[in-house]
């Protein structure tokens, strides 16, 4: 599978050596919505029908033999249906254990609030919270009553981050020499971070533009200028016309 992850456009490979002068940047052409996509088709209509040479069968008949059995072995029966998509999708996302407070739930030094905390402020347990490192504007807070509660930024004035642009915010504020790390100071530095890409967005297509600019100047062929004709040489005062070139025949030169 990895194999044909890294034949996508934009690859950075697993290997310095392997990629060389290779620019992933330059042939990226996928968006990572459209990544997901791809993996999820390659995982369900390919990996899971292509012969695993481990296990001697296709991953989809291995999956099947173990739910209603075999020769060798008795099946372990159905998994329950899925009947709720959101907590199913919320069970797999990474987790952490929090207190609650009286200013909410702190998580990656982002204090978060619902009005549903209210009730649970003085548990002494931890409680489950989980996030989507793609988007950590919202978490989501395992209740003692069995259901997954969203908790949203205390201040709903911050944009929508993710946890790579966290993480970079932190590197970028302890090389520049902060020991201590707080919410303003990762928003600003990620807002710092995001107006560098923007202007750098704009200026590569102004590049881009006067590059295609001088290409195309340098493919039009140049108009060549006419040849005049040279002038034909002035006679000098000191030599003669030629006679057929004078008006008059019959003078006398002084000379």
């Amino acid at each position: 599978m990895m194999g044909k992850v890294h034949l996508l456009p934009g690859t950075t490979f697993s290997d310095v050596r392997m990629k060389g002068d290779l620019d992933p940047s330059k042939s990226a052409a996928m968006t990572l919505d459209e990544v997901e996509c791809w993996l999820a088709h390659a995982i369900t209509g390919v990996y899971h029908r292509e012969l695993h040479r481990g296990i001697g069968a296709t991953p989809l008949v291995a999956w099947q033999r173990g739910l209603e059995g075999s020769d060798e072995q008795p099946g372990r029966g159905s998994p329950t249906p899925v009947t709720d998509a959101r907590k199913f999708l919320i069970d797999f996302l990474p987790m952490e254990r929090r207190l609650v407070r009286r200013q909410g739930v702190f998580l990656h030094s982002i204090s978060y609030w619902s009005d549903v905390l209210r009730t649970l402020i003085g548990e002494r347990e931890k409680m489950v919270v989980r996030y989507d490192p793609r988007d950590l504007s919202r978490i989501y807070l395992w209740a003692p009553d069995g259901r997954y509660y969203d908790l949203s930024y205390a201040d709903l004035r911050r944009p929508a981050i993710s946890l790579w642009e966290h993480r970079l915010a932190l590197k970028r504020l302890r090389e520049d020499g902060r020991a201590q790390v707080d919410e303003d100071a990762i928003f600003a530095a990620i807002d710092r971070m995001r107006g560098i890409v923007d202007r750098a967005i704009v200026e590569t297509k102004t590049l881009r533009r006067q590059r295609e600019r001088r290409l195309q100047a340098a493919r039009v062929a140049p108009v060549e200028p006419a040849v005049a004709k040279p002038d034909k040489p002035h006679p000098t005062a000191f030599e003669p016309l030629p006679e057929n070139e004078r008006l008059f025949t019959n003078v006398e030169e002084w000379l």
